[in-house]
């Protein structure tokens, strides 16, 4: 009987630390996307260990949750200018998060309506 109620305990204390530690990495990842959205490395880097500790809640954790969050690497280059000109090409990873995603895709429809509704407008003149 004693035994059962230790793994209970243990249970809800166990509930308890994962509610507690999602609260810190959620509020964190929100500092990170809203204050400071050049840390983008920093952000894939408390993705990654939040994606470790729900992890090894086992059952637990939500593993999903973090993965929907986490970015795609991107490799990317770009050109080193020296006093004399152009000294080479440094590449760089970069990191595109979903919610980056879907504004980019809103921007290049926006663009895209634009352009008709001037093409109308010209064709019409």
């Amino acid at each position: 009987m004693e035994e059962e109620e230790e793994e209970e305990e243990k249970s809800y204390l166990s509930v308890f630390v994962m509610s507690a530690s999602l609260g810190v990495f959620e509020k964190a990842i929100n500092y990170f996307r809203t204050s400071a959205p050049e840390l983008k490395e920093e952000r894939a880097m408390l993705l990654e260990e939040w994606l470790n500790v729900e992890s090894s809640f086992g059952e637990l954790g939500d593993v999903n949750l973090v993965r929907v969050k986490l970015p795609k690497k991107l490799k990317k280059r770009k050109q080193i200018v020296a006093e004399d000109g152009p000294a080479g090409y440094e590449e760089y990873i970069d990191y595109l998060f979903p919610e980056e995603a879907q504004t980019t895709n809103l921007k290049i429809l926006e663009a895209a309506y634009r352009w008709k509704k001037q093409k109308v407008v010209s064709d019409e003149d």
